[in-house]
């Protein structure tokens, strides 16, 4: 991924400032680690059962004086790089439907964050919350993604940013409410089915925008 382009104005940089709750394992982390994998030819079940013994990822510092290194800095720098070309993409393909995309926010944070879903920790891997329109991200879910299981590189740190924003575009094209009213009033074998179309949806959206990006801005090297 190039690193020169614009920077979006919708980061809120929360890290250290998180909270000291319990963590809560699994979550919406697990499958984005596991198609990541998929899509840089890794071992999809040898990732999960990592992910499955070792509890979730790193919660991070917590302390609100907490420093970041260069490198995180640069980390940090280069999700709004990809947040504004997501925002650049999905603007143009809504124009293009005579539509006017409402941009997402997108949180920084380290441990834990309070959002309009409720209190989540950084167990729980990158998250979006359609009652504020934010996406939420500990960075230290991609040196989790390079050190462990295998899955390093901007395009796979990118994906991620791209498959939260995919969840915000059901968002706002209804498909995400109307799923989660289906699976309030069926068992949970057909739940979670549900839950996968949501996730695989979310990923064919991300796959949009790595295209539509690279054809109109060369962003993918």
């Amino acid at each position: 991924m190039r690193r020169d382009g614009r920077r979006s104005t919708n980061v809120e940089d929360k890290r250290g400032i998180g909270g000291s709750k319990g963590v809560i394992g699994g979550g919406i982390g697990v499958i984005v680690v596991v198609v990541v994998a998929l899509l840089l030819g890794a071992d999809p079940g040898a990732v999960l059962s990592s992910v499955t013994e070792q509890g979730g990822y790193s919660t991070g510092d917590t302390s609100p004086t907490a420093t970041f290194s260069a490198e995180e800095n640069e980390m940090a720098d280069f999700v709004s790089i990809v947040l504004a070309d997501t925002e650049d993409t999905w603007h143009a393909v809504y124009n293009a439907q005579g539509k006017a995309y409402t941009e997402p926010k997108l949180v920084l944070f380290s441990g834990g964050v309070e959002s309009a879903c409720g209190y989540a920790q950084s167990a729980m891997g990158p998250f979006y919350c359609p009652a504020d329109q934010k996406v939420y991200i500990d960075l230290s879910f991609y040196q989790s993604l390079k050190n462990n299981y295998g899955a390093p590189g901007d395009f796979a740190q990118a994906y991620v940013i791209a498959h939260e924003v995919g969840h915000h575009i059901q968002n706002l094209d209804g498909k995400l409410s109307q799923i989660q009213r289906l699976q309030g009033q069926t068992d949970e074998t057909t739940a979670n089915r549900l839950s996968v179309m949501l996730e695989l949806q979310a990923d064919c959206y991300a796959g949009l925008w790595a295209f539509h990006a690279n054809r109109a801005r060369g962003v993918v090297e």
